[in-house]
């Protein structure tokens, strides 16, 4: 887990855990604010060198969201030269904003994948 930046993050947002599934690597990013299974939130996840929205599915009891499959080719490539992640949820009444840490996410992500159960 990469827990938020509470400097730079709004009080509902916890972090980005990566973690084995069902067909490779799943992104959840873990919020304290319980929605619907129904909801499909929009978010936008950005770096220092791109932008890119998705639309979320709620797990867990309502305060997981787990991105599509292209998140989990972003974190293997792109994301491990940036020094942190930038996440927008959408939520009523205003978004959720966060920032994440993700320095060291190379070697986390080595030690992961080496350690996920082939499926």
């Amino acid at each position: 887990m990469h827990v938020a930046d509470s400097l730079k993050s709004d009080v509902e947002f916890a972090g980005l855990n990566l973690q084995c599934g069902l067909k490779g690597l799943d992104v959840i990013l873990v919020t304290l604010q319980r929605r619907s299974r129904s909801d499909r939130p929009k978010v936008a996840l950005s770096t220092t060198r791109s932008r890119n929205e998705f639309v979320a599915t709620v797990v867990q009891a309502g305060e997981a969201l787990l991105l599509p499959d292209a998140a989990a080719d972003l974190a293997a490539h792109d994301w491990q030269n940036s020094p942190q992640l930038s996440v927008e949820i959408e939520a009523r009444p205003t978004p959720i904003r966060g920032v994440i840490p993700i320095i060291g996410l190379a070697a986390a992500m080595k030690t992961l994948i080496a350690n996920c159960p082939t499926r």
